[in-house]
């Protein structure tokens, strides 16, 4: 179709669509509700991924997590899951001898049933203590706000000091500066030798659980808890060395746990990048729900569609008859009825667009720790997919336009 055509033929339908606005408005309503569906929740998701990415990335892109368990599941793990056997302690320096590839190694102790934290009764809302290693300063990214941390020589005299992360300390010290203070630990007495600044918070404004956390060496967590032995392993790669440190760790610890080689690994490796896809994963439902709703909103606004441009066919048969007599072909007919319908539709999703942005702008000021993003494939699919609506519910409609005859359309009345 000629670009004057085209033209032509948007001006009247924008005049056909004026003259009918009721009739306009609740056949694109189906439309309006797809698109802004598409929107929101494609903004809250891609929000919610990029508060995922940052708070991941965080620790660094260059780290390496080793844990029996998956670190993103969902419901229940299969028996043999459960039934792994722990990661130990000459794991982690077998993995700092063997792999060429690693930089630091840095195991660590997670107390999970919860220790018991206080200063002069005061106690943080919530706390998890963790045995570490000096290394795990540079492994996990920690930023000291105030005084220091851990020393090798303080591990492995299992000394009685303590780094607190930002929750803590604050929770603990809202008036005073934390360093040097006392603080007890299931009843045993700790001296705090630094804090932490704040992590980014996670989605959704939820606190980072890395400012939950309460360091203390690994020998003094063991001396404590001697029955706790579920090690999680921290492990930074040498720039660029992230693909062959994990293929080196992978092989030395299926060595090491006794995998055969036809066996899945019974140990869970995760990157930034393994958590970010299986995060995506799990918010692929959530998508996949959304284009359900959307494309069942998409069906109901082109059914719409397809009925007023039948009723539109009928109402300007004498019209069509006109167009065809002084020269019309079949395809300008065809043209004029799509060019309609998809104008329709066109202004039901720019306008489902638009709302869903300004809803998505007012979520975030009344719920500011709501992450939102819109992403431009939403915005891009809401719109061709309207357009694509009125094109495919309006062919019929404008094929039954261009087939009626010139003389018995002049007839009608």
């Amino acid at each position: 179709m000629k670009s004057a055509a085209f033209k032509e033929n948007t001006k009247l339908a924008f005049s056909t669509l004026a003259a009918h606005k009721f009739r306009t408005f609740l056949t694109i309503l189906g439309v309006f509700i797809g698109v802004v569906v598409i929107i929101g929740v494609a903004s809250v998701l891609n929000g919610f991924r990029q508060s995922v990415i940052d708070q991941v990335e965080e620790f660094g892109t260059n780290n390496i997590y080793v844990y029996r368990y998956p670190f993103v599941r969902m419901g229940r793990l299969p028996r043999n899951v459960r039934n792994r056997k722990p990661l130990k302690l000459e794991d982690a320096w077998a993995l700092r001898e063997l792999c060429p590839s690693v930089r630091y190694v840095a195991p660590a102790l997670p107390h999970f049933t919860g220790a018991v934290i206080k200063y002069r009764g005061e106690q943080p809302r919530t706390s998890q203590l963790r045995g570490v290693f000096a290394e795990g300063q540079y492994v996990f990214n920690s930023v000291i706000r105030e005084g220091r941390y851990f020393t090798e020589p303080e591990v492995d005299h299992a000394m009685p000091v303590t780094v607190l992360g930002y929750n803590v300390a604050d929770g603990l010290f809202p008036r005073s500066n934390p360093v040097d203070k006392e603080i007890t630990i299931d009843g045993k007495k700790f001296r705090v030798i630094g804090t932490l600044e704040k992590m980014k918070e996670g989605p959704f404004g939820q606190e980072n659980e890395a400012d939950n956390l309460v360091f203390i060496p690994y020998y003094t967590f063991r001396k404590m808890y001697p029955a706790v032995d579920d090690h999680f392993i921290a492990v930074q790669a040498y720039q660029g060395k992230l693909p062959q440190a994990i293929d080196e760790i992978t092989q030395v610890l299926r060595r090491r746990r006794g995998v055969k080689y036809n066996e899945e690994n019974n140990f869970a490796i995760g990157t930034a990048d393994s958590i970010i896809e299986a995060f995506d994963e799990i918010t692929g439902a959530a998508l996949a729900v959304m284009f359900i709703i959307s494309t069942v909103a998409f069906l109901v606004g082109g059914i719409g569609v397809m009925n007023i441009m039948l009723v539109s066919v009928t109402e300007r048969t004498r019209e069509i008859g006109i167009r065809k007599a002084i020269g019309a072909r079949r395809g300008d007919v065809i043209w004029q009825f799509l060019t309609e319908a998809m104008t329709m539709t066109g202004i039901g999703g720019v306008a489902g667009i638009l709302f869903g942005v300004g809803l998505v702008q007012i979520l975030e000021r009344i719920v500011p720790k709501l992450p939102t993003n819109v992403p431009a494939w939403a915005v891009a699919f809401g719109f061709l997919g309207s357009v694509g609506v009125g094109l495919f519910f309006g062919m019929w409609p404008a094929v039954k336009a261009s087939r009626l005859d010139p003389i018995e359309a002049l007839r009608h009345e």
